[in-house]
């Protein structure tokens, strides 16, 4: 039998509860206070970013990702639900009256149905030609299930529509696992930094991948 269908949308102000809890469920994953997540965002803030998330959902026409439109009208709602989460007046501090319509609409969310709760999430900053992928996280039970692949992918066609050419990315020498994980999907090391991590302290690797 078939798992679930995974869907890639835009981050919301609605999605910060269960990104942090995902990001604390991992150990290598850094852990975000909510302010920079807000920040993260904010459409406002530079460098700009690009914050995606996985969920579970059933398609109706085999779509798997859900680009958000542009527009000023956007991004207006965009900083203005930010703002309200900087704030703290979402009742119970981080649940708008209406989750997940900030950045789709109808038309684009139509293509599933019963989704089900965010699995994983992504966050990159760029400044064309570049970006870096600053944290990527699966929770325990999206993983080894191809969420963090199709999280990639997404992003990738994002930042092409960016006109972003190569995506960088450090990981602790250590972490073996998402050393491999880079490595199958195109990423090659590019340096390293010395002692750049603490406790322990450890080497980052640093990572590239051409997507122009």
């Amino acid at each position: 039998m078939s798992g679930p269908e995974v869907r890639i949308r835009r981050m919301s102000a609605a999605d910060l509860a269960r990104v942090l809890e995902i990001g604390e469920s991992l150990q290598e994953a850094p852990k975000w206070p909510v302010a920079t997540y807000v920040a993260a965002l904010d459409p406002l803030n530079l460098p700009r970013r690009i914050a995606l998330v996985a969920e579970w959902g059933s398609p109706l026409k085999g779509h798997g990702f859900s680009r958000a439109a542009g527009g000023p009208n956007n991004d207006a709602a965009l900083a203005a639900e930010v703002m309200q989460v900087a704030e703290g007046t979402f009742p119970q501090g981080l649940k708008p009256s209406a989750p997940h319509q900030t950045h789709i609409g109808a038309a684009e969310a139509a293509p599933f149905q019963n989704s089900g709760p965010v699995v994983g999430f992504a966050v990159a900053s760029l400044v064309a030609p570049e970006a870096e992928l600053e944290t990527m996280g699966v929770a325990s039970e999206g993983q080894r299930r191809g969420v963090g692949a199709r999280l990639l992918q997404a992003l990738v066609e994002e930042l092409r529509a960016e006109r972003v050419t190569e995506l960088m990315l450090e990981v602790r020498a250590s972490n073996c696992g998402a050393l491999a994980f880079y490595r199958a999907r195109g990423f090659r090391e590019t340096g390293r930094r010395v002692r750049y991590y603490a406790d322990p302290e450890e080497d980052a690797v640093l990572m590239g991948l051409w997507v122009g």
